[in-house]
C-alpha cells in the first residue's frame, strides 16, 4: 500500500504563520511517533511526540494509520507489538507559497554504540566502542541469539553473524559479550504468556553522532530464524513504501 499524494495547504501553511519561518521553512523536520502494530500488521494507538503541533500531530497520526508493517511470529501466528519511530522529512515547496512534508527516512534504533553519543534499549546498555576501531573508522554489525533466565540475565549467548573486516571481529566481539552479560532483559509475551524463546540482537558499532539510517538500524533478522525455532518474535517492520511519498 503506498500513501497518495496529499497536500494539506491549509494546514502546512498554518504551520509557519510568523514571517521568520514563512520566508526560511526548515528544510528537514523529525516526526516522531508511538504506536502499536495489530496482528494485522496495521497502526492503532498511535501517539505522535506530544512536543509537536496539534497540526502536525494530527498529519502524522492520519498518514502512519495508512502504513503496515510486518510483525514477528511465534509458533506460525502473527504476533502484535510495538514501534517507535522517527520520520525525517524534507520540507518541499507547494502551490501558493506554502510547504508540504515529503518522507526521507523512516528510522529505528537498534541497540548500536555511536562515537559520540549511545543509545540503547532499556536495561541494555552499550559495550565500549574498541578505542583502535574508533580512531580508524571501523563500524560493525554482530549478531546475538541470547536466552534469558527467571530474573531476565542472560543465560545463554551464541555469536550468530557479524558485518565486520575479519582483523577486527574479535575486539568488537569482545565488547559486545561483556556488555550482554550485564544486561537484564524483559521476559517476552504472547497472548498474555510469557514464553522461552532465544532474543536475536543485533549490536550496530558506528562513527559519528546523529540518526542511523534504516539500512544500518534495520538489520534483517529473518535469515537467521531457520536455525532459531525457538526465537523471540521479531520486531514490526515497516513494510509500506513511505520513502518519497507526501505526509
Amino acid at each position: 500500500m503506498r500513501t497518495k499524494w496529499f497536500v494539506l495547504i491549509g494546514v502546512i501553511a498554518a504551520l509557519w504563520s510568523t514571517p521568520a519561518l514563512a520566508q526560511s521553512p526548515p528544510k528537514v523536520i523529525q516526526l516522531d511517533f508511538k504506536a502499536d502494530v495489530q496482528a494485522d500488521g496495521m497502526l492503532a494507538n498511535i501517539q505522535p511526540d506530544a512536543s509537536l503541533s496539534p497540526q502536525l500531530q494530527a498529519i502524522v497520526s492520519k498518514r502512519v494509520a495508512q502504513w503496515r508493517y510486518r510483525t514477528g511470529t511465534w509458533q506460525g501466528k502473527p504476533v502484535p507489538g510495538k514501534v517507535s519511530q522517527r520520520i525525517v522529512a524534507d520540507v518541499v515547496p507547494v502551490a501558493s507559497g506554502s510547504f508540504a512534508f515529503r518522507v526521507k527516512e523512516v528510522m529505528t534504533v537498534p541497540v548500536f554504540v555511536d562515537a559520540r553519543r549511545a543509545r540503547a534499549a532499556p536495561r541494555m546498555g552499550p559495550p565500549r566502542y574498541p578505542m583502535e576501531a574508533l580512531v580508524q573508522g571501523i563500524e560493525a554489525t554482530l549478531v546475538y541469539a541470547i536466552r534469558r533466565d527467571a530474573q531476565g540475565k542472560p543465560l545463554e549467548v551464541e555469536f550468530v553473524d557479524a558485518e565486520v573486516p575479519d582483523a577486527w571481529r574479535r575486539q568488537f566481539d569482545v565488547a559486545s559479550l561483556q556488555a550482554i552479560k550485564q544486561w537484564r532483559l524483559e521476559p517476552v509475551e504472547v497472548d498474555g504468556q510469557v514464553i522461552d524463546c532465544r532474543l536475536l540482537a543485533p549490536i550496530t558499532f558506528r562513527v559519528g553522532g546523529g540518526n542511523v539510517p534504516a539500512s544500518k538500524a534495520d538489520h534483517d533478522l529473518r535469515p537467521y530464524l531457520p536455525r532459531f525455532p525457538d526465537a523471540c518474535p521479531l520486531k514490526p517492520v515497516l513494510e509500506t513504501q513511505a520513502a518519497g511519498t507526501l505526509l
